[in-house]
């Protein structure tokens, strides 16, 4: 199997200047967060309603590059691109450190993140592609999930109805079941030719839903109980390279890595596309989306690092939230209702 070079995609494309007439929406009850792939690592908290900046989380030394967001149990989880691997636990309220999980020295470059019964589980781009289960409490690890063959570079990463799942970056695209109890193998997928480079993963109505990246970037949808294909999206043309997933109210939201970035959303009864939001000039590259309440939001690979508020109905842009200066490529977003 041929692996696919992360370097590959670090893209920052200074925007022009730009002007857009919003919307200014009522929301409360929760905050976005938005991680910045800088030296150091940074956290936006965001307020939704207002897309303006509550406060910044600055790691310590030596956490640099967020590559990966969760929420679990009221704190924020913050995966970084080191070697090796760590991932902050942030006290939201202050946005300050509580504790910090280093890896085995095995695993390096936490590239994804994903909760389940009370515990997190971070997936590494590294060859194996292994899987760490992390007590969040005292952030010590509790065991780590070994590929038994050899899928490298674990990208995605999400959990639903008992089991843990993992996307692999090799060709072709490869995403493991995981008995989160254990940390086995349950079953594995395996994508047919050109569909590559698992990239991102979600789940909706009790399906897992698998993004490529690929031209044209492709989702799949699959049954997890069998691990096998029950239909694909093909997106328009130029609709290439997915770099995130999310679902939201009985729809499936997917970014991809195209400039002006694309978010399409698409009916996953029929895996077929319901309405494209393009964002406006400057806006490249989503490379993160999450959902708060009744609304998308995207973060792009630029600098600065925007994030845009979408409205799903229509598809269209809310609100932009603009960071400070060098907070550039916004990597992972989360969300925390409180």
């Amino acid at each position: 199997m041929s692996t696919v070079n992360e370097s590959n995609f670090y893209i920052v494309c200074p925007p022009p200047v730009t002007t857009t007439t919003t919307t200014t929406t009522t929301t409360t009850g929760g905050y976005v967060f938005a991680g910045y792939y800088t030296a150091p690592g940074r956290v936006d908290k965001i307020s939704p309603s207002s897309m303006t900046l509550v406060k910044t989380y600055t790691s310590p030394s030596g956490n640099s590059y967020v590559t990966a967001l969760a929420s679990l149990s009221g704190y924020v989880f913050v995966g970084y691109s080191t070697n090796p691997g760590r991932v902050d636990k942030i006290s939201p309220s202050t946005m300050t450190l509580v504790k910090t999980f280093t890896a085995p020295s095995v695993d390096y470059y936490a590239t994804s993140l994903t909760s389940l019964s009370g515990y997190l589980f971070v997936g590494y781009f590294n060859s194996p592609g292994r899987v760490d289960k992390i007590n969040p409490s005292t952030m010590t690890l509790v065991k780590a999930y070994t590929p038994p063959s050899l899928p490298n570079y674990a990208r995605g990463l999400t959990a639903f109805s008992g089991y843990v799942f993992v996307g692999y970056a090799i060709t072709p695209g490869y995403v493991e079941k995981i008995d989160p109890s254990t940390m086995t193998l349950v079953k594995a997928y395996t994508s047919f030719a050109g569909s590559n480079a698992v990239w991102a993963l979600t789940s909706l109505s009790g399906y897992l839903f698998v993004g490529y990246f690929t031209t044209p970037g492709r989702v799949k949808k699959i049954n997890p109980s069998t691990m096998s294909l029950v239909k694909t999206y093909t997106p328009p043309s130029g609709h290439n390279h997915v770099r995130a997933l999310t679902s939201l109210s009985g729809y499936v939201f997917v970014g991809y890595s195209t400039a002006p970035g694309r978010v399409d959303k698409i009916n996953p009864s029929t895996m077929t596309l319901v309405k494209t939001f393009t964002a406006q000039g400057g806006h490249n590259y989503v490379f993160s989306l999450t959902s708060l309440f009744d609304y998308i939001y995207a973060g792009y690979s630029i600098s600065p690092g925007y994030v845009d508020k979408i409205f799903p109905s229509t598809m269209s842009l809310v609100k932009t939230f603009t960071p400070p200066s060098g907070h550039h490529t916004v990597w992972a977003l989360t969300s925390l209702a409180i």
